[in-house]
């Protein structure tokens, strides 16, 4: 089908601009935007565009370390419909200037979360190396992300209690393709750190098998001096059951080794959004849950985003976010 988009020069198939490479419901472009305000306070928002689902889908979320709230949006979209349209109810995410600044807006009636932040990039973005998992014979999963680092500021309000954001330092995921989006893998460990330094920004993103076996690493040392990418990741995390506590990372690039402290300080349960097998945690709504009740906890423990305060061997020290999923894992849970 032909859209507006096909007066667009930007084609990259021999096809209309609606193509993508798998016609699936599951394929999806992503926006993603993680903030960690300091101590166990920590924001996350997003959005994403379904073209053969034929939906929008938005949400925002805040911890306070005692509180989570989360809000989940949907809207319908159809052939011809503008993929550029930033909003999804009262949630507004819109790249003001590609690559450069993002504008985040939420005001849903209601909701008694709020914000309004411009996220301005302080580094280049780096680009993930596509992740193709076939399972008999069957894609599922070929996706693709760029990270960058930036600075927040705006403000932040959870029922009246309002935070004042001034350049804090966070990070933004932009992805695109076809993903299994389920949380937590039951087999096997996802590790991805996202460190903030007064300097510099240091990722790494892993995926090991049940076995310990390494699947997929990728990371990068950015600075105003460029990427230096990484080419090895060791782990030594420390966990209580499936809640990473702490441990560090030992990072290799071509200009030697460095060693990550880790020490967790609050933690998102990403389950809320709808990264879950839970088919209702992907419809819109709200929900609010107290997680200083273990109860509470064991119900949205899955695949989390953990914030954390780092430290390096050379005494820099850091904020930012471990994301975890830990499934039957020989090293930290072994059947």
């Amino acid at each position: 089908m032909l859209t507006s988009a096909d007066e667009s020069f930007s084609h990259q198939l021999v096809a209309p601009a609606a193509r993508t490479a798998h016609e699936s419901p599951a394929w999806a472009e992503r926006c993603y935007h993680l903030l960690h305000l300091g101590g166990a306070v920590v924001l996350h928002a997003g959005r994403a565009i379904y073209p053969h689902d034929g939906r929008r889908t938005g949400f925002a979320g805040l911890t306070t370390g005692d509180v989570q709230q989360v809000l989940r949006l949907a809207a319908p979209f159809a052939p011809g419909d503008d993929r550029e349209d930033p909003t999804v109810g009262g949630l507004r995410i819109e790249a003001v200037r590609p690559l450069e600044a993002v504008r985040l807006i939420l005001e849903e009636p209601g909701c008694p979360l709020a914000f309004d932040l411009t996220y301005e990039a302080r580094f280049p973005p780096v680009a993930t190396e596509p992740n193709r998992i076939e399972r008999d014979g069957v894609v599922v999963t070929d996706y693709m992300n760029f990270f960058q680092s930036g600075l927040y500021s705006g403000t932040v309000a959870l029922d009246g209690t309002e935070h004042q954001v001034r350049e804090r330092a966070g990070f933004r995921d932009r992805g695109w393709g076809l993903r299994k989006h389920e949380g937590a893998p039951r087999r096997g460990l996802v590790v991805a750190c996202f460190c903030e330094l007064p300097d510099a920004a240091l990722y790494a993103i892993l995926y090991e098998s049940s076995s310990g076996r390494r699947a997929f690493t990728n990371g990068w040392w950015i600075d105003a001096a460029g990427v230096a990418p990484i080419t090895a990741v060791e782990h030594e995390l420390e966990w209580d059951g499936t809640l990473l506590t702490g441990g560090a990372l030992e990072l290799e690039t071509a200009g030697g080794r460095r060693r990550l402290e880790l020490r967790v300080e609050g933690r998102l349960y990403l389950a809320t959004a709808g990264y879950s097998a839970d088919p209702e945690r992907a419809r819109p709504g709200g929900e609010r849950h107290d997680v200083t009740r273990p109860e509470v906890v064991a119900a949205l423990d899955g695949q989390n985003d953990n914030a954390c305060a780092f430290e390096l061997d050379d005494g820099r020290r850091g904020h930012g976010y471990v994301e975890t999923g830990l499934g039957v894992h020989a090293r930290y849970r072994p059947e």
